[in-house]
């Protein structure tokens, strides 16, 4: 399990990480804080920016980087990282997360229900992924968590 190797190593390192979430709602922040020691220790915090909105007012995204790319997207994920490090200064990490989740968003033929935009701003650096994954809402929540998990500690290593 990532999830726990990931939080361990944070621990060992005095690393922090703060996430700005949309498609996964809190989960990411919720996953990352329940492990003995681990919450206090490697969780900075986190905002959800669910709602367009949200990344525009709270995150400072411009608004036409929404209306041309969707707020689900590589783009607007990145934007939401580097404007994430602004709130979240003394964060190692920052973890932004967009994605279709379930029906109702960006969704189409080209970027489906299952399709997530990670992107981890570590170091001054910038690292985008994407990811498709299947499953119920829930299935998809644990297995991203697991991916940035692993992406993280890719990162540390």
């Amino acid at each position: 399990m990532y999830l726990k190797q990931c939080c361990d190593v944070l621990e060992q390192k005095g690393l922090k990480v703060a996430f700005i979430e949309s498609a996964s709602s809190g989960h990411l922040s919720a996953q990352f804080s329940i492990y003995k020691n681990s919450g206090a220790e490697i969780l900075l915090g986190g905002l959800v920016s669910y709602d367009p909105s949200i990344k525009i007012k709270i995150l400072g995204i411009n608004p036409q980087l929404i209306e041309k790319y969707t707020a689900e997207s590589a783009e607007v994920t990145t934007e939401m990282a580097i404007k994430g490090k602004k709130l979240f200064d003394q964060a190692d990490f920052i973890v932004s997360c967009t994605g279709l989740l379930k029906h109702g968003g960006s969704e189409s033929e080209q970027k489906p229900v299952g399709t997530f935009y990670i992107c981890i701003y570590y170091a001054a650096d910038i690292y985008n992924f994407q990811y498709f994954i299947e499953g119920t809402p829930q299935e998809k929540l644990q297995q991203l968590t697991e991916l940035v998990a692993k992406e993280l500690l890719n990162l540390m290593s």
